[in-house]
């Protein structure tokens, strides 16, 4: 009893199974429909010696005068399915080609649906399981660094952004580009990004990105930018203690060999000359006799700056002797005279009388810096400038400067300061 019992429910199974594929036969079959053949075509469209596509070729007939189908081949991979579409429109027959591009290495498996105008599922066809590696690229990113890895700010420094993903747009499954670690807002269209304007700092920058398929990629570029150091440079004097009108200029010298024409230069002169323009030398030829503190300070296009300064003497010298008449020499007999010579010796007489009167009767302070003995001489037995600048000379003069701008220079024989 039990095995007519199964025998008839395996009949009963059979005949369900062939009303269900009769039902979907007879929907294509009542649209007027044929499918007089079908094929695939493993592909290797990069031509690396791999498949990597699928393409169904398909002949259809028709009853009707006009049909009009839509071929959708969907593709399976590990629980994500894409679909890929065409619409056909005939009379009579029609070929028809659709392709299938893999996305990932793996087996996909490929179904073929055809529907009517409306939508209505007609026929699904199971085209197979295909072993598969990507037809187009997957998605990279790479940062490349143009300059040292560790640099100095202001360096040149560029960041190349290389990115690529032909797979996601393939099947409309764009992702989102995302970057960190930049001290500045960068933009998905920014290849190159510039980092010779970044603060200093250590850097590590971060670009990732993600497809609707879930593939991924990302990068990591570790970048140090350090504090440029402060203008190193040496203040170059030409006629230190040269009369004025001769040849004086005082220039900067970098000290490194670097080039400083960017960086800002501001002079200071005490006392203060003319306005001095930003470069990287003056002329100082023209300035009066007198001591001179000359200071230049260096700032680089970061505002770090350094100063340097030097005393410059420039003395009077040949300027005094040439606003001096050189004297006449005597003709003797063919001298012209007149009747004022006379008056002129009875009145040079007398301002040589009142000469003679005032540098008897002169002031304690005058005693006090023409006596020859040790008063002017401070405790270590060296001339008291009496905190005045004081400056040697190349012929062993020892010269101070009062703050007026007078100068005066120390007599050895006698101890003592003389007006200049």
């Amino acid at each position: 009893m039990r095995e007519w019992f199964l025998i008839v429910l395996i009949v009963s199974l059979s005949f369900s199974t062939g009303v269900s594929a009769e039902e979907e036969n007879d929907a294509f079959s009542d649209a007027g429909l044929t499918l007089v053949a079908l094929r695939n075509d493993s592909l290797d469209s990069n031509q690396d010696g791999s498949f990597d596509a699928i393409r169904v070729v398909l002949v259809l007939n028709s009853s009707a005068d006009w049909t009009i189908l839509t071929l959708t081949l969907i593709g399976e991979y590990s629980g994500l399915t894409v679909t890929e579409e065409q619409i056909l429109s005939f009379s009579s027959q029609e070929n028809a080609s659709i392709s299938y591009d893999s996305w990932a290495i793996g087996q996909h498996r490929l179904t073929l649906e055809i529907s009517d105008a409306d939508g209505i599922l007609l026929k699904s066809i199971n085209v197979g399981l295909f072993d598969l590696v990507p037809a187009l690229r997957t998605p990279k990113i790479d940062l490349s660094l143009d300059g040292s890895e560790i640099m100095q700010t202001g360096d040149d420094c560029e960041i190349r952004r290389i990115f690529w993903d032909e797979t996601g747009p393939r099947w409309n499954q764009d992702g989102t580009r995302s970057i960190s670690g930049t001290p500045f807002t960068v933009l998905d269209s920014d290849v190159y990004l510039d980092c010779s304007d970044w603060p200093a700092g250590e850097y590590s920058i971060t670009e990732t990105y993600r497809n609707g398929l879930g593939q991924t990629a990302s990068d990591t570029l570790d970048l140090f930018i350090a504090n440029r150091p402060p203008p190193d440079f040496s203040l170059d004097v030409s006629g230190q203690n040269l009369d004025v009108q001769t040849p004086c200029s005082i220039g900067m010298i970098s000290n490194l060999g670097a080039d400083y024409s960017r960086f800002t230069k501001e002079w200071s002169v005490t006392p203060p000359v003319s306005m001095l323009a930003n470069s990287s030398s003056v002329n100082c030829a023209d300035w009066s006799p007198g001591v001179y503190k000359v200071l230049l300070t260096v700032t680089n296009e970061e505002g770090i700056h350094s100063t340097e300064g030097k005393m410059l003497v420039r003395l009077p010298g040949k300027l005094v002797n040439e606003t001096v008449e050189s004297p006449i020499q005597s003709q003797r007999a063919d001298t012209k005279t007149n009747t004022f010579g006379i008056y002129g010796i009875v009145t040079l007489s007398l301002i040589l009388g009142l000469f003679v009167f005032v540098i008897m009767i002169k002031s304690p302070e005058d005693d006090e810096m023409e006596i020859g003995d040790d008063s002017m001489l401070d405790e270590t037995g060296q001339p008291d400038a009496e905190g005045l600048s004081t400056h040697t000379d190349g012929e062993g003069v020892l010269w101070r400067r009062h703050l007026d701008g007078e100068v005066d220079w120390w007599d050895s024989t006698s101890n003592s300061w003389h007006r200049w």
